[in-house]
């Protein structure tokens, strides 16, 4: 029993030496002063475009959020429309809507179905709270898919991009 206490407390005691030679290693600091926004792209333009620039266009969705495998829960959103994103960048005409997210992913929304659909560009849930990054924040891509379920046959949950980084109108 003396052995087995001897060497409980000589653990206890190496793992406490062990403990302070060790060095703390600091996370990298988040610049949280840097402004939310996306990157429009149109040709050769492109224009950066921050939460506070789309604030006069905001609009809102209800909508279950398909890019949460398994929820059937309703979230209510405000963002931008992707056809108001459209206006922003001058945008008369496109053949394709390149939504691309800051980790490489990318997914195709037809301009026709932007014009048709409130498919948005979203930094907050109503009442301003922001959207966390295990949920796909700080800025992604929502569909209104309980209002318009057809819209969940043409665009699958992959599409709700998160991290949304840059749209791209492709001429």
């Amino acid at each position: 029993m003396k052995k087995a206490l001897a060497l409980i407390l000589a653990l206890v005691l190496c793992l406490g030496v062990l403990a302070g030679c060790m060095e703390k290693v600091e996370e990298p600091a988040v610049d949280t002063s840097a402004p939310v926004g996306v990157t429009l792209v149109y040709g050769e333009t492109k224009i950066d475009v921050t939460v506070g620039e789309w604030e006069a266009k905001r609009t809102q969705i209800k909508t279950v959020d398909y890019s949460l495998p398994g929820t059937t829960k309703e979230y209510e959103f405000t963002g931008v429309t992707l056809a108001s994103l459209m206006e922003i960048a001058g945008v008369t005409e496109c053949s394709n809507i390149l939504v691309k997210s800051s980790d490489g992913w990318s997914a195709e929304v037809s301009p026709e179905d932007a014009k048709a659909y409130d498919i948005m560009i979203t930094d907050d849930y109503v009442g301003g709270k922001d959207i966390p990054a295990d949920a796909g924040g700080p800025i992604k891509m929502v569909f209104p898919a309980t209002e318009h379920p057809e819209l969940n046959d043409k665009y699958d949950t992959w599409a709700w991009q998160w991290y949304v980084a840059e749209v791209e109108f492709v001429k």
